[in-house]
């Protein structure tokens, strides 16, 4: 193997380093570091206002950091803009927190919008690639010519995640993907994202304040306190970490699951 093909391999898919970013004076970002290898899933866990979002948001390109860098395959993102910032995205499937579904679409048009949209597929394809991402995240064909109102809340989400999948892409976002589930339906959600980012071989970032779901999805969890890293390790050391920042959360998190 070649130095050439070594450096290759050791760039990750995505990397963020330093991030930093302020509103009004405030420091809401405080010099956030993470790296995502190619293939791997990491979650970004930490209560509401500890930064997670906005750090999604930076990485997606909807808001511009003050300063810091963001990667991704050894690509500078922060600088993109207009068609190239549109390249960038179009690799990227993203599930929302509330699934943002139109409501005055049938689901297999959700699932196949930004299909239609590009005119990639007519409609009789975007059907069949619809019900097929459907099929994948367990929603029957049926589904497929429903609206969004008929679906219950884990439904909705099932539809959200087919939507993700459909352009097969390289890079998953995903937004708090069981927020307002049952722990039943969480797990559901869980193991379907599971399941098929390793199928589609993508590299997942996901953010969450349910630890149960990103010890599930994650192959390495990043928590955020205060807009900075309080620690990261894979899931199966947070129960056991030693760290003061983690062992609050934990229990704060258990004190409202259990109120």
């Amino acid at each position: 193997m070649t130095g050439q093909d070594t450096a290759k391999i050791a760039v990750a898919k995505i990397a963020v380093e330093g991030l930093c970013k302020s509103f009004a004076g405030e420091r809401v970002l405080d010099g956030i570091d993470f790296s995502i290898d190619d293939g791997k899933s990491l979650v970004l866990l930490g209560e509401s206002g500890s930064g997670k979002t906005l750090t999604l948001k930076c990485v997606m390109g909807l808001v511009h950091p003050d300063s810091g860098a963001i990667r991704i395959d050894g690509q500078d993102t922060v600088s993109l803009r207009g068609r190239e910032r549109d390249q960038l995205l179009s690799r990227c499937g993203m599930l929302f927190q509330q699934a943002a579904l139109f409501d005055s679409l049938p689901v297999w048009h959700n699932v196949a919008f930004r299909q239609l949209q590009r005119k990639e597929l007519n409609k009789e394809q975007a059907h069949v690639m619809a019900v097929d991402c459907l099929r994948s995240v367990g929603l029957g064909a049926a589904v497929a010519d429903l609206l969004p109102s008929e679906l219950s809340g884990g439904m909705q989400k099932r539809v959200g995640l087919a939507r993700a999948i459909a352009s097969q892409p390289e890079i998953i976002l995903l937004d708090e993907p069981t927020a307002g589930l049952d722990p039943i339906m969480s797990n559901v959600i869980a193991s379907l994202i599971v399941r098929n980012v390793r199928e589609l071989g993508a590299t997942a970032l996901s953010i969450t304040s349910d630890i149960n779901t990103a010890i599930k999805i994650a192959d390495q969890i990043v928590l955020l306190h205060e807009g900075k890293v309080a620690w990261s390790g894979p899931p199966g050391d947070i129960a056991d970490t030693g760290n003061p920042v983690v062992e609050r959360f934990i229990h704060k998190w258990k004190m409202e699951r259990a109120a």
